[in-house]
């Protein structure tokens, strides 16, 4: 993505084809593993994944998208609240393009407003447009969780790092703490840290996702 190039028309060239790739990839593994752990349980999944997986599995009712989602455009300059398809647009640039590797000029997608150029609605590419639609993806997990907030409830965290934990895992922690009946389970490949606060109602589980996952799927039948 910060690759210098030499035309714009090269630059969506890549771009059409990452995001094409991503909306048309067939539901992973992984997904389909836990998908079979969650068969008959009431359950809210929140992301920082921007591949639309979790939305081919569950309607949008049930996932929360907090760092965008590669279906849709915004405006770079952030002149709208607004976002838009981004499937329709994308398709068309990757039939134009053929073999080559860039798309024609007059497919570059431009905002509807000022006619500047679009972008994709993500997080860490450029001015991620943080309006109606990014409020919405919070609402619909916090209503859940208020919900279910006396409840039995486990947090399951699968691979959140370090670099950004602010979004998923240091809210986990706290909400496991806050609630009275909450669980927490966290799977990552790199550490196995665990807040002393939180010792006795949480573990983790050093190792490959898609393994941890995997086993846990065939222990579950």
């Amino acid at each position: 993505m910060m690759r210098q190039w030499d035309s714009r028309e090269e630059f969506w060239g890549y771009l059409a084809t990452f995001l094409y790739t991503t909306q048309t990839a067939e539901i992973r593994e992984p997904y389909r593993d836990l998908d079979s752990l969650l068969q008959g349980k009431d359950f809210f999944v929140i992301t920082t994944n921007q591949d639309t997986q979790f939305v081919k599995l569950y309607s949008e009712e049930k996932v929360a998208e907090i760092q965008g989602d590669h279906r849709f455009f915004q405006c770079t300059k952030c002149c709208t609240d607004e976002t838009w398809d981004a499937v329709k647009p994308v398709s068309k640039m990757i039939k134009a393009m053929g073999e080559g590797t860039a798309v024609p000029t007059e497919l570059i997608p431009r905002c509807p407003h000022c006619g500047g150029e679009a972008f994709p609605w993500v997080r860490g590419y450029g001015n991620f447009l943080q309006g109606k639609k990014y409020e919405e993806q919070y609402e619909k997990v916090s209503r859940y969780i208020l919900e279910h907030k006396d409840e039995k409830i486990l947090f399951l965290e699968l691979g959140v790092g370090r670099l950004t934990p602010m979004f998923i895992q240091e809210p986990f922690w706290n909400l496991t703490l806050s609630f009275p009946k909450a669980q927490y389970i966290a799977v990552n490949n790199q550490y196995d840290f665990l807040p002393r606060d939180i010792e006795e109602k949480g573990m983790v589980i050093k190792g490959d996702i898609a393994k941890v996952l995997k086993d846990a799927a065939k222990r579950s039948e």
